[in-house]
């Protein structure tokens, strides 16, 4: 460990020589090399405590009922799906309307042309993006898995 010991050593070999991943000859080099220099032993010390304060680590697994984005009731799911609804149908009646005026106004043609084509442009992503969201929610293979 050039930094540590002052001598042209691989960090790496520390490693990989704790995880017990390294060739015969590696492994003959790494020992060599701790037989003479007690900064690297006390580097291993320290890589060895890392490793066993990680192994010894314990996670919470979070409850089932965390794991679920979607609505958990029957009144909660209805409810979504009128809000979904109603926005649906706010946009198509906002986008009709949007579209009616654009017709009547003195706005000279090619301007409407260009508001229209935005507007449709806009519409048909968003049909696109619903399209592959109603794709995904039928063919989904995961949408019952809870962890």
């Amino acid at each position: 460990m050039t930094a540590i010991c002052g001598r042209r050593f691989d960090e790496e070999l520390l490693s990989g020589y704790l995880d017990g991943m390294l060739t015969q000859r590696e492994r003959q080099q790494v020992v060599l090399h701790l037989e003479g220099c007690a900064d690297c032993r006390g580097e291993l010390a320290d890589l060895a405590a890392v490793r066993e304060a990680a192994r010894g680590s314990a996670f919470v697994v979070p409850a089932d009922e965390q794991w679920q984005e979607l609505p958990k009731t029957a009144g909660s799911r209805a409810l979504r799906l009128g809000g979904w609804l109603l926005l649906g149908v706010w946009l198509t009646v906002m986008t009709a309307f949007a579209l009616v005026e654009l017709a009547r106004s003195t706005v000279p043609a090619w301007e409407r042309v260009a508001v229209a084509g935005i507007v449709a442009g806009f519409v048909l992503l968003l049909l696109s993006v619903l399209l592959d969201r109603l794709h995904d929610l039928r063919h989904d293979r995961y949408r019952r898995v809870n962890k």
